[in-house]
């Protein structure tokens, strides 16, 4: 086996490699150009990530297409693709909408965007990565870059809790998922993943090993992704960090981690429907919807209350993974990451540097901010699942696949979702009634008095696009098929 890359090897990562020696070329400048706001270092990260883009575009139907490379360690599918395209996009959203909140917050770090960078560049690796030590590794780099941005406000102890709350909880994730890549390798002899999970399907010393590995492996990415009981970080790392990194890290870096357990799963060597691995997870999926809805229903603070729909989310998302679901899945962490990213623009907007957004604090906003207002509700109401917007259309389609099956695990995750869907609809209308039907004023609407973001538009009015109208453009039975001649039209 030659082990020595090739173009084809150097160019089936080209994104991933623009992303991370850009993030090397950003350091630099932020170190030799010490411009008012570090603007060489934004327009240089933003131009990073629109060639990032374009590349994820290239490599994919152009050169050197989808398929397998270095050696079986990366696979390039339609689904890395989707999920590239995805990370891009959060992180390009990000980024237009930062700079107004560190100006607020008076943070000069900018290391923010380098870190930006790097952080986007390991979720490409982790999800297109055939071998475990490779997940790992590319999974730790998104995650030491996250520890980084959710401190990066050091005068706010709320801040610095956050952080080492999310490090030492992390650390601990880290160290289940090691423990686990070794029980795989003693299964197996083998780091490879297809490898790995073959000896699931036989009994014997190896097949016990594999499932030992597996299920301390399995707790490492439920702990990423969330998902209860492992989510104790997920409230006070969103609410700690700037609103514009916990938007990151509730799209990008959550899809990220969904995206590498929907790939584990597609490499089961097993039968999923009615396995052991389908109720593991179904379980949890479960349990996540319920207890992120009922937690959710208490919050005032907005930032906590998405921080614990997101944990419900995850359920719906998982409860696809473990029904064997792709196309579904793939279409709902689309829509999901966009109307999150949508909502985490606004109030970071709204927040204006020191500000926490509340139900109180919103009363009677549409009387002063009438767009905005409306651009909020429309976010909450989509993610409650409000036809016609975007998130309507996710859950029908995730819970038909789920009514299509005769699964008892199936079955009681369908009733699940629909029962917690209607549940989080209090908490997502709440925010109509107060923003447009509420007699008495909040603070933001008495004091808002912020210039209008040319970056938060922007990513709002994309992230309302999305929203709105993307279900009409990506129906999820089209979405691991566009590609199958490997060329795309322009």
């Amino acid at each position: 086996m030659n082990m020595i890359p090739n173009l084809l090897d150097i160019f089936s990562v080209l994104p991933a490699l623009l992303l991370a020696g850009g993030g090397v070329v950003v350091i630099c400048f932020s170190v030799l150009f010490k411009t008012k706001d570090f603007l060489i270092v934004r327009y240089v990260s933003g131009f990073i990530l629109l060639i990032a883009f374009a590349s994820v575009f290239y490599t994919a139907f152009r050169f050197p297409g989808n398929g397998v490379y270095f050696a079986g360690q990366i696979e390039n599918s339609l689904l890395t693709f989707w999920l590239n395209l995805l990370y891009v996009s959060m992180a390009i959203g990000t980024a237009a909408v930062a700079p107004r909140i560190l100006r607020n917050h008076k943070i000069e770090f900018p290391e923010f965007y380098p870190l930006l960078l790097f952080a986007t560049s390991g979720m490409m690796l982790m999800t297109a990565a055939q071998d475990f030590i490779l997940i790992f590794t590319a999974l730790e780099l998104m995650s030491l870059c996250l520890y980084i941005l959710v401190g990066i406000s050091k005068n706010d102890h709320f801040s610095l809790e956050a952080t080492l709350k999310y490090f030492l909880l992390g650390s601990f994730s880290s160290g289940f998922m090691l423990m686990g890549i070794a029980f795989l390798f003693g299964g197996s002899g083998s780091t490879n993943v297809s490898a790995c999970l073959q000896p699931l399907s036989v009994a014997g010393y190896q097949g016990n090993f594999a499932k030992i590995g597996l299920v301390l492996f399995l707790t490492g990415v439920s702990f990423k992704i969330a998902l209860f009981p492992y989510h104790a970080w997920t409230p006070d790392a969103y609410e700690g960090a700037l609103t514009p990194v916990t938007g990151y890290m509730a799209t990008a870096a959550k899809a990220a981690s969904m995206g590498l357990l929907l790939i584990l799963y597609t490499k089961l060597p097993i039968r999923l429907e009615d396995s052991v691995w389908a109720w593991l997870t179904g379980i949890l999926a479960l349990c996540s919807m319920i207890y992120g809805n009922l937690l959710a229903l208490k919050q005032e603070n907005l930032k906590r209350m998405l921080a614990y729909s997101s944990i419900a989310h995850a359920g719906y998302i998982v409860a696809g993974i473990s029904a064997g679901i792709r196309e579904e899945v793939l279409f709902y962490l689309i829509v999901y990451s966009f109307m999150s990213l949508g909502a985490f623009a606004i109030l970071a907007y709204l927040e204006e540097g020191t500000r926490q957004v509340t139900f109180f604090a919103v009363q009677s906003l549409s009387g002063v901010k009438p767009l905005t207002a409306i651009a909020i509700n429309i976010f909450f109401m989509s993610l409650a699942g409000v036809p016609p917007f975007g998130g309507f259309w996710a859950k029908l389609f995730l819970f038909q696949k789920l009514a299509e099956s005769d699964s008892l695990m199936n079955r009681i995750l369908l009733i699940g979702g629909v029962t917690n869907s209607a549940l989080a609809l209090y908490y997502y209308l709440r925010i109509g009634i107060a923003t447009f039907m509420s007699s008495d004023e909040g603070e933001i609407s008495r004091n808002h008095s912020a210039p209008k973001s040319v970056g938060v538009i922007a990513v709002v009015v994309v992230c309302f696009f999305m929203v709105a109208l993307g279900w009409l453009l990506l129906v999820p039975g089209n979405l691991l098929a566009i590609g199958a001649g490997q060329s795309l039209s322009y």
